[in-house]
């Protein structure tokens, strides 16, 4: 009877110490009780801090995780620290300090905590004016050269308190009265600053827009220019002959550099230069015509007046009447 109770009491211990370590690895940490390791033969040891553990609401809170190992045993660089500090939020990213002292190396973890949420407003019973919290446990894994955890410690950060920032005297003042004393008052509100003036930045824009249409006019204005050039007869009201109207719109092309309708005011030239009595001299002038208008290179300035001048020469001279028989 008495073997049983004492087998009911290991078992009902082991279970208490089971569930009083929720890092079940813990109980595998090696153990070096003849060598030199930092305390109790252990290779790892780990202080956690909390400052202040007393504060107001909003405040800023340092948590500090200090790991002393013993490179004898362990490779620091394989250390990995896990926590949660919920529902305290990091206000910037945690530091890693490492100091080396002989074979001993502490690194220290630190990170800056606060909570502005309702869920860290003190206002849970047993007083409306503080409220404790615990964080969960750190654990501190060592790692295998493959990645997997071979043992880890852990630790317990120290409770923290959030005291109210309104003062007893204006929580009696709120209930009795209902209404927010306010210390400074949110208007009116201060006038805004610029750095440019608005009306300043109105004119830039209104001249900057009238700059971008006078651009857009003349590129327009080139653009119809160049795709679709003006008959110079309609532009200055030329009147003749088809032949003269056709070199007068060779010399506007030659006289624009416009090569295309050049060549095609060449080739209406010699069609009009075409007559059905064959004359020596026209079929002459029709033959340079074509072959200024297919030629390889563009016709010099020469080449063009001296050609539009016995052109217009031929044009004047007077066609002669058949005296039917």
């Amino acid at each position: 009877m008495k073997r049983a109770v004492v087998v009911g009491v290991v078992a009902t211990a082991a279970l208490l110490g089971a569930a009083l370590h929720p890092h079940p690895a813990d109980a595998t940490l090696p153990n070096f009780p003849a060598g030199s390791s930092v305390g109790e033969g252990v290779p790892l040891k780990a202080y956690a801090t909390i400052a202040p553990q007393v504060h107001l609401f909003g405040d800023v809170l340092t948590a500090r995780l200090a790991v002393v190992a013993d490179t004898k045993w362990v490779d620091p660089a394989r250390l990995r620290v896990s926590t949660d500090f919920r529902p305290y939020t990091l206000v910037r990213h945690s530091t890693k300090a490492t100091v080396q002292v002989g074979r001993f190396q502490q690194l220290t973890w630190t990170w800056t905590l606060r909570c502005i949420t309702t869920e860290c407003v003190p206002r849970l019973p047993p007083s409306e004016r503080f409220h404790v919290y615990r964080f969960q446990l750190v654990h501190i894994d060592y790692l295998r050269p493959n990645g997997r955890r071979a043992y880890g410690i852990s630790a317990t950060w120290p409770k923290v308190e959030v005291v109210s920032q309104v003062s007893p005297g204006v929580a009696t003042f709120l209930k009795k009265t209902n209404h927010l004393n306010w210390r400074f008052h949110i208007a009116p509100v201060a006038a805004p600053t610029y750095r440019v003036s608005p009306g300043m930045l109105f004119w830039l824009a209104l001249c900057a827009g009238i700059g971008l249409l006078l651009v857009a006019s003349v590129l327009a204005r080139r653009w119809y220019r160049l795709i679709r050039p003006r008959r110079l007869a309609q532009a200055g009201g030329v009147t003749g002959t088809p032949l003269e109207r056709a070199l007068a719109v060779l010399a506007w092309a030659h006289a624009r550099g416009d090569e295309t309708l050049e060549r095609k005011a060449l080739e209406r030239v010699a069609g009009e230069l075409d007559v059905d009595t064959p004359i020596p001299e026209v079929d002459e002038l029709s033959r340079t015509a074509r072959e200024l208008a297919w030629s390889s290179r563009t016709p010099e300035d020469e080449e063009v007046e001296t050609f539009s001048e016995r052109a217009r020469g031929t044009g004047r001279r007077p066609q002669t009447e058949e005296v039917p028989e």
